[in-house]
């Protein structure tokens, strides 16, 4: 009887947990520019040509839908270029950055009103894709959350190393 009521007052936490992961107020898109065909076992970076590509075809999206340019104020290493929507109230924002071999692209709006996708954002991300594949064709891949490239943030001020006791 007791292990009734001990799994009974865990109820509540899975039933949060449950609506937390169904309930995401966090819309994240990431699209990967990858390694050519052929380049796979060779390449070791991304070429300056490239992130030189992708930082105009994303100021190009950026300059049309009046966003700020935040890649000066960008923790994430590696950034090409960080965009963001000004003066609003669930602001989308999109950056492009260098993981191992491939770029990086993410969208990302947070929404803790609603779940779903906005219009806005929809159509963005369409935009992003579709100019990226004028670019890159099939190197372009929309890429499942649970296959998406994490950023490392660092810190902006280094953290001292512990001391022995």
């Amino acid at each position: 009887m007791k292990h009734w009521i001990a799994y009974l007052s865990l109820l509540p936490l899975l039933l949060l947990t449950a609506c937390n992961s169904v309930f995401d107020p966090v819309n994240h898109t990431q699209l990967q520019v990858g390694v050519p065909k052929g380049e796979e076992k060779t390449r070791m970076t991304v070429p300056a040509s490239e992130r030189e590509t992708v930082s105009q075809v994303l100021k190009e999206v950026a300059t049309r839908h009046h966003y700020e340019d935040r890649t000066a104020i960008s923790l994430i290493p590696e950034t090409i270029c960080s965009y963001a929507q000004p003066d609003v109230k669930n602001p989308i924002s999109f950056r492009a950055w260098v993981s191992h071999e491939r770029i990086v692209v993410d969208v990302v709006q947070r929404r803790p009103d609603v779940a779903g996708e906005s219009l806005a954002y929809s159509k963005l991300r369409e935009e992003l894709e579709d100019e990226l594949n004028k670019h890159f064709g099939d190197r372009v891949n929309l890429v499942h959350k649970t296959k998406q490239a994490e950023s490392r943030l660092i810190s902006p001020t280094p953290v001292p190393p512990l001391s022995p006791p």
